[in-house]
């Protein structure tokens, strides 16, 4: 039988692996809260200043601090007569430089545009949303994405230049819960805490595809934010899976 001195070391060996679990891989599931709620989101939104941002690639992930702009992002939120919200984004970028280092890098410079429009019902649900894909400076689309909320379903369609860009598919919609594309922000997540974890649908404007991404709040950090200093949380995004209900996936 072991001394009391080794018996007392074993315990606290003990105790210190027991508190680092539940620190690591317990409480922060039982900490999760509730996801952002898109009512709230929606009514933090201040319609009478767009909020202007800049697009940014980092090249190599070990000099984080090395980044280079390839386009701007406005967003604006505001609240309709009739008690609706609308969540808008108009993105800017250039496709040649977002596509620079990677296998279908190209040496020409092509400017696009993506427009979103989200409307969010006074309950707080995604009604619907559009997105639209146009060269700068032309009115040529060259893809749209639209997604509309029926029952409980939403119901995404997509349309391209080719045939194959054609597809309809369609996940049950949790209620509140937010859907945006890959390059639209959202201005505000009221409410967060660290160690706060949720997943969240997130629409490639294209392709048309709704994947599930799992999103966790990671620390806090201080930026500028119109000239003053502000706390913000910093995150971090985890691909998931595309969606694909019974009778439900790409079709056509």
């Amino acid at each position: 039988m072991p001394s009391r001195f080794v018996s007392l070391a074993i315990l606290v060996y003990w105790c210190i692996a027991a508190f680092c679990l539940l620190t690591w891989e317990v409480l922060p599931e039982l900490t999760l809260g509730y996801p952002p709620d898109l009512r709230a989101i929606a009514a933090a939104g201040d319609s009478a200043k767009p909020v202007t941002w800049s697009i940014q690639i980092i090249d190599d992930p070990k000099a984080a601090d090395v980044r280079r702009s390839i386009g701007s992002a406005v967003t604006a939120s505001k609240r309709l007569l009739d008690g609706w919200f609308e969540l808008s984004s108009r993105v800017s970028f250039d496709a040649g430089g977002l596509l620079k280092g990677t296998a279908f890098a190209t040496k020409a410079s092509v400017r696009l545009e993506l427009v979103s429009v989200y409307r969010v019902g006074p309950s707080g649900n995604l009604r619907s949303f559009d997105m639209k894909v146009t060269p700068v400076d032309s009115s040529e689309t060259l893809f749209t994405v639209h997604g509309r909320l029926k029952g409980g379903v939403m119901e995404v369609v997509s349309k391209g230049l080719l045939p194959v860009l054609n597809q309809k598919l369609s996940f049950a919609y949790e209620p509140r819960s937010v859907v945006h594309d890959a390059l639209g922000p959202l201005d505000r997540l009221p409410g967060l805490h660290l160690g706060q974890r949720w997943d969240t649908r997130m629409v490639n404007p294209f392709t048309g595809q709704v994947e599930v991404v799992r999103v966790e709040v990671l620390r806090r950090d201080l930026i500028h934010w119109n000239g003053e200093p502000v706390s913000a949380s910093k995150s971090s995004t985890t691909p998931g899976r595309s969606p694909r209900g019974p009778g439900s996936g790409p079709t056509g």
